[in-house]
């Protein structure tokens, strides 16, 4: 009789554990699955970052380039900043698209 009672403790034992491992095992999985997710996420939002800058990079180098042209300064300096040539008179017309 006490060894039937000591094998069933044993066997409940044993089942409880498994089933404990078992659980921990995939509460792991599904939480080292989502971090991958998240993860792949993240590296693709760099890769996104990374050709944006590649672009804004490219930009600027080409602007930088074109600012040893003494001409492309002045254009330049006309269409940002209105400035004129002496005695020059610039006038600006708005148009309204609507």
């Amino acid at each position: 009789m006490k060894g039937r009672i000591k094998g069933s403790i044993l066997k409940t034992f044993w089942i409880t554990l498994t089933v404990g491992i078992g659980i921990f095992t995939i509460y792991t999985s599904v939480r080292k699955i989502s971090d991958m997710r998240r993860t792949k996420r993240m590296s693709e939002q760099v890769e996104r970052d990374i050709a944006m800058y590649k672009a804004r990079i490219e930009a600027d180098s080409t602007f930088i380039e074109n600012t040893k042209s003494p001409d492309f300064l002045e254009s330049y300096a006309r269409e940002h900043y209105n400035m004129q040539r002496e005695g020059e008179t610039v006038y600006h017309i708005n148009r309204d698209t609507k």
